[in-house]
């Protein structure tokens, strides 16, 4: 067994305050054993007692290991027993305890360190994270089916074909890892982009070695890990900021419950997205930590915080952090404003409360402006990335560097911290002359990105407001918080007014970056996702609260001191069956939503069996023929059929441009001619609920299949090849057509018709003319067959036969193949 004199003594020295629980465990041991409720001890620093071997259980009762050696330890003696704890421990505990006997807690070493971790780690906890992070790993691959089909990898949505497209370049291209210029090279235009986006996938196909045939295999797993490492960053935030693991448990969980989060974190969604989360998200970590441990140092210690090499090792890690965001996607600017107004309002609340505002600052501005450095160097050296994106940091570093001077003199002069605020948000004014004084062309850039990521992409579902009023206001969020934005919001409220009243520097980071993100996400619903990391922290906090206002949980104290750690327990005392039902119905009420909406909105951007069939069956029919292989579709599909047919997936802009005039054109053989030697098939999705016009492209391609109707003539310049099993997908070839051409009566009514097989089903196709004053006729037919010629006797204004006309005569004209791939003429006899 541990030896209780050590572990009471290595208890007190981590957490002073714990002595008043000794005593009253002491107390009670008195007259025998003991119950829980017997003690006036909270259930997060008894069940330490109870880890550390200092309390026993025994049933439902309990007692103290060792009294004697526990008040020795309270009386700051040695162990009345002679023993001593790296001997005990080692002899009894193994490794562990042998840890927790050698120096003191806190001392700022390597062996404290250790006894800090193992402190923080117990049994209840690592169930409760085990638990956590399962959960969120099972709800990022709910779609695993969809994307892993037998041999074919089927990525969702379409913007990770494009990513996809250039790992396998650089696959192909094979450059040596780290030759920056020559993967700028490959790239080419794309490296003022996203590069580092690239280059991961890249490094982990590389790593994996799988080279370019599997690169699809390895990338789709890449937004499943950039989730869990989200998940570990937000368990670190919320821990670090509430210190009560409870809470840090239960925003992991809503983490995996963010339907937002998990769109762009799924299984195979590869794209900038979910790495984003992650540099993100381990910004916020590490400023978490660097508030953290300059809050909790002693009044007089606080200058300390300057000289200690886990500062300064944090500083370096946020460097390449924001480096690598500079890197990876040259939206990244708006990532840090987040941190430019928490750095604002922490200076200004250091201003109020007496402290330094320039020790807090000094190593924020540190690692913006190392993480400017490096990212700088890569940008002259190899070429990389944009320069608005590559000085933002240094813009950012310059403004907290500003804000924190602007803090520091005038709470010297005593002036109120209110006008910092004011000339805080003036200052943005002079920066931006500057900017545009001595870096025109990165000010130009950062309005023009500005501009276009707040307000651009008009008509683009995403960029609706979180609040559109189109969705009855509460119903806009949904889709990407489900009900825990409502949870988040309150406790927003809750910690800003707290930080208004109080110096809480960790829950300025929370607040500065989750009042900054929500506000985005207000303007354009698709920043929405980024705000999902500090939603998490806020709903765990939200859910805890409300489960201790039904009184199923100790009521969450996440300001103040905050030095005694609130521990996870999974076997609290005097908790019922019940009460677990109840705090089990009120969790699954809040989720309720959300356990429908993760998989609906994976599986939405998830490829269908349908899609899936279509593809198969073009990709085998393009292996045989000659000619184009491009494949025309709706754009949001488009990059996910070309990288299957062909492997062309960089870009939808043909699509874009040309499916949807096509399929609104009432004549589509108006287009064929456009996509000669360009398009070879053209696959036309079901329109759910479509009211198209009767003489459309769509209806006539997809719902009369090429045939003519009343309403239109048909087409003869696409030919139906395939139909999927339920009929939703149907895929057209541009041909040259026949024309058959022949002699009758001016001013009549010419029917062309035969029947086609497709896809194992017939159907008539039929074509439809007028004769001119001279009684020719030619009208282009896209499949070959044996056509019946009919002729009738007049026609109504649109060009159908008129009621009370009267068929002239029957002909019969064979089409060959020949005829129609070639654009041939056929005659029709008499």
């Amino acid at each position: 067994m541990a030896d209780p004199h050590a572990a009471a003594r290595e208890l007190l020295e981590e957490r002073p305050a714990v002595e008043s629980a000794l005593e009253a465990v002491l107390a009670a041991d008195e007259s025998g054993p003991w119950a829980f409720d017997d003690v006036d001890v909270d259930s997060g620093t008894f069940g330490e007692l109870v880890s550390r071997g200092i309390v026993e259980r025994d049933g439902d009762e309990y007692q103290v290991a060792d009294r004697d050696a526990v008040r020795a330890a309270l009386d700051g003696e040695t162990d009345p027993s002679g023993g001593s704890g790296v001997g005990n421990a080692a002899g009894s505990g193994g490794l562990t305890d042998a840890v927790t006997g050698l120096g003191g807690a806190g001392d700022g070493t390597i062996r404290g360190a250790l006894r800090g971790w193992r402190a923080a780690i117990h049994r209840d906890l690592l169930g409760g994270l085990f638990a956590s992070f399962l959960f969120l790993l099972a709800f990022r691959v709910v779609t695993v089916g969809s994307v892993f089909r037998g041999g074919r990898v089927v990525l969702p949505g379409n913007d990770p074909y494009h990513y996809l497209y250039w790992v396998e370049r650089l696959a192909e291209a094979d450059p040596d890892r780290f030759a920056f210029e020559a993967i700028a090279g490959v790239l080419g235009g794309r490296v003022n982009g996203e590069p580092l986006a690239y280059t991961l996938g890249w490094w982990m196909t590389e790593f994996l070695g799988g080279g370019a045939e599997g690169a699809a295999a390895i990338v789709a797993w890449i937004p499943v890990i950039a989730a869990l490492v989200v998940g570990l960053g937000v368990y670190l935030i919320a821990v670090w900021t509430t210190n009560d693991e409870r809470i840090a448990v239960a925003s992991v969980v809503v983490l995996a419950l963010l339907p937002g989060h998990a769109l762009y974190s799924g299984i195979g969604f590869f794209d900038h997205h979910a790495i984003d989360y992650v540099w993100l998200t381990l910004s916020i970590v590490g400023v978490t930590w660097l508030a953290r441990d300059h809050e909790t140092r002693d009044p007089g210690a606080r200058l300390d915080h300057l000289a200690s090499p886990a500062t300064w090792g944090v500083v370096a890690g946020l460097a390449v952090v924001f480096a690598a965001m500079a890197h990876h996607w040259n939206g990244s600017p708006i990532l840090l404003v987040g941190l430019a107004v928490y750095a604002t309002l922490r200076a200004a609340s250091d201003m109020r409360a007496g402290w330094n505002p320039l020790v807090a600052a000094t190593p924020v501005v540190s690692a913006l402006g190392f993480g400017f450095l490096l990212a700088h160097r890569l940008h002259t050296a190899a070429g990389w990335q944009e320069p608005v994106a590559v000085y933002a940091p240094l813009l950012v570093a310059v403004g907290v560097a500003l804000v924190a001077v602007a803090a520091a003199v005038l709470g010297h002069f005593g002036i109120h911290p209110g006008v910092h605020l004011a000339l805080s948000a003036v200052s943005v004014l002079p920066i931006w002359f500057g900017l545009n004084r001595f870096l025109p062309d990165v000010a130009d850039r950062l309005a023009e990105r500005t501009v276009g990521s707040l307000l651009g992409r008009e008509g683009i579902t995403e960029t609706r407001s979180l609040f559109a009023a189109d969705y009855g206001v509460i119903f806009g969020p949904i889709d990407h918080f489900g009900w825990f934005l409502f949870v988040a919001l309150p406790v927003l409220a809750w910690v800003a007014g707290r930080c208004v009243r109080d110096h809480e520097p960790r829950w300025l980071v929370v607040v500065g970056y989750a009042s900054t993100l929500v506000g985005f996400g207000l303007v354009q619903i698709r920043f929405a996702g980024e705000a999902t990391a500090v939603v998490a922290v806020l709903s765990g906090v939200g859910i805890v609260y409300l489960l201790s206002v039904i009184d199923l949980a100790a009521r969450p104290t996440p300001f103040g001191e905050r030095s005694d750690r609130v521990r996870l327990d999974l076997r609290p005392e005097g908790v019922s069956g019940r009460d677990v039902g109840y705090a089990a119905a009120t969790v699954l009420l809040v989720a309720s939503l959300s356990l429908f909406m993760v998989p609906a909105v994976m599986d939405n951007v998830a490829a269908t069996d349908e899609e899936v069939e279509a593809i198969e069956w073009i990709d085998a029919d393009a292996d045989e023929r000659e000619g184009p292989d491009y494949v025309l579709n709706e754009w949001g599909r488009n990059r996910m059929f070309n990288y299957a047919v062909n492997g062309q997936s960089s870009s939808y802009g043909y699509a874009q441009s040309n499916y949807e005039p096509l399929i609104r054109d009432p004549n589509p053989d108006a287009h064929a001619d456009r996509f000669q030697g360009r398009v070879g098939y053209v696959a036309i999705s079901e329109i759910e609920d479509a009211d198209a016009p009767p003489d459309s492209g769509y209806a006539q391609l997809f719902e009369a299949r090429g045939s003519a109707t009343a309403a239109a003539n048909g087409s003869g310049r696409f030919r139906l090849e395939y139909v999927t099993d339920d009929g939703g997908i149907n895929v057209f070839r541009p041909v040259s057509g026949a024309t058959v051409a022949g002699q009758a009566e001016p001013d009549s009514t010419v029917t062309v018709e035969t029947t086609v097989s497709v896809a194992g089903e017939s159907f008539a196709y039929e074509r439809r003319t007028t004769t001119d004053g001279n009684g020719s006729y030619a009208v282009v037919v896209a499949h070959p067959g044996e056509y019946t010629v009919e002729v009738g006797e007049g026609s109504d204004e649109d060009g159908a036969a008129a009621g009370n006309g009267t068929t002239t005569g029957n002909r019969t004209v064979a089409v060959p193949e020949g005829a129609v791939s070639g654009g041939e003429r056929v005659a029709v006899d008499g």
